[in-house]
């Protein structure tokens, strides 16, 4: 059966199908992600699959027959050279042995024959298999092509209206200033009504793209009388813009490397206006400076690293200030870097395999993400596909080659059979004559036996690139991997602090307008009961700023480095919390465990809500027991945040684990009839509980996750000890050396996930 194996470049997807076992060669090219191909497009790919099919059965049909027949063909001419020795041996009987040898010789030559044209026919297919093969993958890399100019040409689209959005921008905020200060001169001459209309068109302006606390000014000033519009002209306006800017600045904290957040701290500390301002300008730059030239360093320091982006870079330190390294960083080098990949996509295009080619291809039509995709990760498992591929071909005419031999042996074997019998029959001329093609075909066997093994070497070192291809990838995802983890990380730090921004912010609005409320029932002007609301309103921003100054402290002490001790393979499993989880996995715990003890399958195996293996598991009393501390203990005490992950993992260590461990591990002793096979093959794993979602009858929709990385250690130890760092550190960690990364009982990885709504 063959194994397919898919890989993305962008929107095209290129698959490669073989059963290597079969001596088979099937490779396919699809493309059309995201929109159906037309029907003539997929009338032309199906009868190139059906073309490319039947070409590599037939190639390796013929290889089998070829085989067969040569083996037939040397069972023959063993034969008539025994009959041809027996006839020289007895004279006394020689007419009658000669005839008997002869025939046997005659059979001999036909079955060489026979077989000779069947490795001649083994050839013939299988270059036809690889020509249409070829053809096939021009074909459809031809379509893969069309679906990435439509994503070139919608980035192109993008990149247009963002331009206009932005001069729209520029244009509306040159507009606001000029709203902003006519109203506050309006308000300085005393013309109260010019100003309150100003100021209420201002207001609307801010109520879009502005900071938390302006949007909340302004939205509280629109709503209120013509005092509140010029108590907001007169101070409130001022008084959010401060704090936005303090919130900025926070925000930076949050996202940024420790200097940068001790610089930020530092200056939330003054809680100065203009130190604040100050550091939003060009401080937060000049704080970077020294991570920003060990960044770059770095950079020019990796031999990967390209012309283009090695030329920006060099200059960038050359000149040496901090705005020139962040222009560099921040600015300059992606344009740098989507040149130097067009270079690198070009030379593939000359070096690579065919499907490292077609990729190519694809990538320099498509947009600048597939671009980059393609020469960072995607790449290396285009060339694994290729250098399999080869060792493949490599193989098919290996046997060929060594069919070939074994027909070119039995041609040998039948014309010295031939040369024999006609020695008997004292025929001398045609004795000549088979032996000088007994010799021509011994040469020929000679070449095809170099041939065969030419052909398996090239095989092996194939099969060896491949595997160097492989580690590449993999090392290139997990890089890949780690910069995700450390862009997730920053950015739930970022969604925090601008949660906590607009949870002040919407606590100094209710608090102003509690305030405006009080001072109007106890009979107090409109003027007064704004300035009471601004007072109000200023108790609350106080106790923000107090809070984003420890919130830059307490970032500035934690790095973000995007580790999240889990599993190797476990970042792909993982879906938004936005998203719909659509694994769909019907491994079951049987094949989950026949996976391991084999190394067959997927390195990592991803569940959903409604795959087998998640009902299973949330049977277990552990999971159900999840979901009630949560509920009982986070969520109806208030104490959760949203976005934020939990942790309650299920632990098999200690004596405690002790009977956990039997009544998971007795499951096995009735085949599955009794406990939760699920458990059984998880044993000890990691539970994280995230809130995602607020609704409106009161309850939390929850995103449950269980990771686990199934390996020979944690399959082998005993209750107890087994669970301690010192058996880890010593028989794990010699038999987890002794199995190794790669084959059975290498270690695997496997993730649970499913969205849960508990309460009200």
């Amino acid at each position: 059966r063959a194994v397919g194996r898919r890989q993305t470049v962008g929107g095209a997807v290129l698959v490669d199908g073989r059963a290597a076992q079969d001596r088979e060669d099937r490779v396919t090219v699809a493309a059309g992600v995201g929109q159906p191909l037309h029907d003539q497009h997929a009338g032309r790919a199906t009868a190139a699959a059906s073309r490319a099919s039947t070409l590599s059965r037939r190639s390796a049909a013929a290889a089998r027959t070829a085989s067969a027949a040569a083996d037939s063909a040397a069972d023959h001419a063993e034969k008539a050279a025994d009959a041809a020795e027996e006839a020289a041996r007895l004279a006394g009987e020689a007419v009658d042995y000669a005839n008997r040898s002869t025939a046997a010789a005659n059979a001999a030559v036909e079955a060489a024959n026979k077989a000779y044209d069947a490795v001649t026919e083994a050839r013939t297919v299988e270059q036809e298999a690889r020509e249409a093969e070829i053809a096939r993958l021009d074909e459809e890399t031809e379509e893969a092509i069309e679906v990435a100019r439509q994503q070139r040409r919608a980035e192109t689209d993008r990149l247009e209206r963002a331009n206009r959005e932005r001069t729209q921008e520029a244009r509306l905020s040159e507009e606001l200033v000029a709203l902003i200060t006519a109203m506050e001169a309006a308000l300085k001459d005393g013309r109260t009504g010019e100003a309150v209309s100003k100021g209420r068109q201002a207001a609307v302006r801010l109520l879009d793209g502005s900071g938390t606390w302006t949007r909340e000014a302004a939205a509280y000033a629109l709503a209120g009388v013509d005092e509140d519009v010029l108590r907001w002209i007169e101070a409130d306006r001022l008084i959010a813009l401060r704090q936005d800017n303090a919130e900025f600045v926070a925000a930076t904290a949050a996202i940024s490397t420790q200097n940068v957040a001790q610089a930020a701290a530092a200056a939330l500390q003054t809680e100065d206006a203009a130190t604040i301002r100050t550091f939003l300008e060009k401080g937060a730059v000049e704080a970077a400076r020294d991570d920003n030239e060990v960044e770059v360093t770095t950079l020019l320091a990796d031999p990967s690293t390209g012309t283009a982006v090695r030329r920006a870079a060099e200059a960038a330190l050359a000149d040496g200030s901090a705005e020139a390294l962040h222009t560099f960083l921040h600015v300059e080098r992606a344009a740098a870097v989507h040149e130097d990949d067009k270079v690198a996509a070009t030379t593939l295009l000359e070096t690579g395999g065919p499907y490292v080619r077609a990729a190519a291809m694809v990538a320099l039509e498509g947009d600048t993400h597939m671009l980059r995709r393609f020469i960072g990760t995607t790449q290396h498992e285009f060339a694994r596909i290729d250098h399999d591929h080869a060792t493949h071909i490599s193989a098919v005419r290996a046997a060929i080659a060594r069919a070939a031999k074994v027909a070119q042996d039995a041609l040998e074997d039948a014309a010295r059979a031939s040369e024999a019998a006609a020695v008997a029959r004292q025929a001398a001329k045609e004795a000549t004559e088979w032996a000088t093609k007994a010799e021509g075909w011994a040469q020929d066997a000679k070449a095809s036996a170099e041939e065969a093994r030419q052909n398996a070497e090239a095989a092996e070192a194939s099969a060896a690139a491949a595997a160097q291809s492989a580690r590449t990838a993999s090392a290139a995802a997990a890089e890949a991997r780690k910069a995700s983890s450390v862009a997730r990380d920053a950015a739930n730090r970022a969604v925090r602090s601008a949660e906590t921004a607009a949870s002040y912010a919407a606590d100094a609005q209710a608090s102003a307008t509690r305030a405006r409320q009080a001072e109007l029932a106890a009979g107090k002007s409109f003027a007064e009961a704004a300035v009471a609301a601004t007072e109000a309103w200023v108790e609350v921003v106080q106790a923000a700023i107090r809070q984003a100054i420890q919130d830059a402290i307490d970032n500035s002490k934690v790095p973000i480095d995007g580790e999240t001790g889990l599993p190797d393979g476990a970042e792909s499993c993982l879906t938004p919390f936005g998203d719909p989880i659509e694994h769909r996995n019907n491994t079951n715990p049987w094949e989950l465990g026949w996976s391991w003890l084999t190394g067959s399958g997927p390195r990592s195996q991803c569940f959903g809500p409604d795959d087998e293996f998640t009902g299973i598991y949330r049977e277990h009393t552990h999971t159900k027991g999840v979901l009630e501390y949560f509920l009982r203990e986070w969520q109806r005490t208030g104490k959760y945040e949203l976005g934020r992950t939990y942790m309650y993992d299920y632990a098999l260590s200690g004596p405690e684990g002790v009977g956990k461990y039997l009544t998971d591990y007795g499951t096995l002793a009735t085949a599955g009839l009794t406990g939760n096979l699920a458990y059984t093959f998880l044993g000890s794993h990691q539970v994280r509980m995230t809130p995602i979602r607020e609704n409106a009858d009161g309850s939390v929709t929850w995103r449950y996750t269980a990771y686990n990385e199934s390996d020979i250690e944690s399959a082998t130890h005993p209750p107890v000890i087994g669970y301690t760092d010192l058996w880890s550190d010593t028989v794990g960690a010699f038999v987890d050396k002794v199995i190794g990364d790669e084959g059975p009982m290498s270690p695997k990885t496997q993730v649970i996930e499913f969205n849960v709504t508990l309460g009200p």
